[in-house]
């Protein structure tokens, strides 16, 4: 009776050991691939971060480069043209286009080229001393020479250099949208990084902190 007591006791003092080993191995073993789990992701999200924050700083950059022919309602230097009266019109000339020399009338029809004398449908843009005019942020290759101030209507139009004829509504709607979105892609971008740096940093801490399970062996002696 006495054997088989302190056999029954042993066996407890076993179950007992390996279920404790058992969950320790169970939690090491989890965390130690959760380490793993992070570090993948955290280099998987801080790249796509660095993809978007990238793809809006192009977006960004390229606001105000828009294409002035394709967005042209009118193309001169003559013809015939039907203002809709819809849009602030702004003339855009090549660079290559000496500013002092260009020069465009309108004509409407009642035969009328303006409001008054001296208050023509075309008003020219002061020229600047390199032969061109405009501001510093038109698109790459043009710059502005003037605006239509005409009301809508049909006009004769006769000009002495090619110029465009551009609606500069659509080109601020089109361009503040791409500045938008590229702002928010660009600050997206950053977020995810941020995030996934911080998945980084955590699955590092695991890997160093947590190490590999060993496998373990009990022995039990006993009479």
């Amino acid at each position: 009776l006495c054997t088989i007591m302190k056999t029954l006791q042993l066996l407890q003092r076993l179950c007992h050991n390996y279920s404790s080993i058992y969950i320790q191995l169970s939690v090491s073993i989890i965390m130690h691939i959760a380490g793993k789990v992070f570090l993948v992701l955290g280099l998987l999200i801080t790249l796509a971060g660095i993809v978007m924050t990238i793809g809006g700083g192009s977006a960004l950059s390229d606001v105000g480069e828009w294409d002035v022919e394709g967005k042209s309602q009118f193309d001169g230097p003559d013809g015939t043209w039907q203002h809709t009266g819809t849009d602030w019109m702004i003339i855009y000339v090549s660079d290559d286009v000496d500013c002092e020399a260009f020069s465009v009338t309108y004509t409407n029809e009642t035969g009328e080229t303006g409001y008054s004398e001296d208050e023509p449908f075309f008003n020219k843009e002061e020229c600047n001393a390199d032969g061109t005019a405009g501001a510093d942020d038109d698109p790459s290759g043009y710059y502005s020479v003037g605006e239509f101030r005409g009301k809508a209507g049909e006009y004769t139009v006769d000009g002495t250099h090619e110029f465009y004829t551009v609606g500069i509504g659509d080109v601020l709607l089109e361009e503040g949208g791409e500045a938008v979105g590229g702002f928010f892609a660009a600050l997206g971008g950053a977020t995810t990084a941020c995030c996934g740096i911080f998945f980084l940093i955590l699955g590092g801490v695991f890997a160093v902190v947590l190490k590999e399970p060993k496998k373990m062996q009990i022995t039990e002696s006993g009479n």
